[in-house]
């Protein structure tokens, strides 16, 4: 049983293409799709099938920590949501969405979403996250967004990032292991759903299918994060979601514990 409709995926790619057409370039991808990037080649394959998309899109920029109140707008940040606003992407907390029709894959404006039944509604989520949170963020914007510290590693040093060209557009993924360290910075915000499950399957494929070695991937992981509770990972071995993350993978269970068992060791 696949984790993800694959409904849900095309149109998250399908709307990750139109955003990074009409953002400036180079873009930061973070989270699932930054996660699909980096594994896909080497996971396709081994299984023969693209691994898990993502039905969020995740964007990561950058702010200055010092940064003059009355410039905060005219950053990248704040032209990408002028932008995302003009894109039709409606404003919901620290996120922005967009509500398509299931039967039809079209855009409904917020009329329309009201004259349509839930089932038949499929919310697309876009997360802009920063690498700090600027004191007038919610008195320019009206709200705050996300903030992910190790977004900072990967703007200040080139080495910290691998830039892919996709949809003919320079896009920034953060190393696999700064991805990796995300993944398991979010961990212990994650209730045992779907997006615990998935970030799991990406811890899995991160440190098993970027290209790069395991032991020096682990070894990274261990300066970016010297005092990870790596509690979150042993706990999750003796849960059902090890064994969710094997159906969504379509792979045994045990290939998943052997792999966050060596993160440990």
């Amino acid at each position: 049983m696949a984790l993800y409709d694959d409904f849900e995926t095309d149109i998250s790619f399908k709307y990750l293409e139109k955003i990074v057409k009409n953002l400036e370039s180079p873009l930061c991808i973070l989270g699932g799709w930054a996660v699909y990037f980096t594994v896909n080649e080497h996971f396709e394959k081994e299984w023969g099938r693209k691994y898990i998309g993502s039905k969020d899109i995740d964007l990561g920029f950058y702010i200055e920590k010092d940064l003059e109140r009355d410039k905060l707008i005219n950053t990248e940040f704040g032209r990408s949501i002028t932008r995302l606003k003009e894109l039709g992407f409606q404003p919901l907390g620290f996120r922005f969405f967009k509500d398509i029709k299931r039967e039809t894959g079209e855009d409904l404006t917020l009329e329309q979403s009201r004259k349509t039944l839930l089932y038949n509604i499929f919310q697309i989520y876009v997360d802009p996250i920063v690498n700090n949170i600027h004191p007038s963020f919610k008195e320019i914007f009206g709200f705050k967004p996300i903030d992910e510290p190790l977004l900072s590693l990967v703007f200040q040093d080139e080495k910290n990032r691998t830039e892919i060209e996709e949809f003919n557009k320079l896009l920034w993924l953060p190393k696999p292991a700064i991805l990796l360290a995300t993944k398991i910075n979010a961990l212990p915000t994650r209730t045992k759903d779907e997006k615990l499950i998935k970030d799991i399957c990406d811890i899995y494929a991160l440190s098993w299918y970027s290209g790069e070695e395991f032991n020096q991937i682990k070894s990274e992981i261990l300066a970016i994060l010297p005092n990870f509770n790596n509690l979150n990972l042993r706990d999750l071995q003796s849960t059902e979601v090890l064994k969710k993350a094997g159906i969504g993978l379509g792979i045994n269970a045990e290939l998943i514990k052997t792999v966050l068992k060596g993160l440990l060791e």
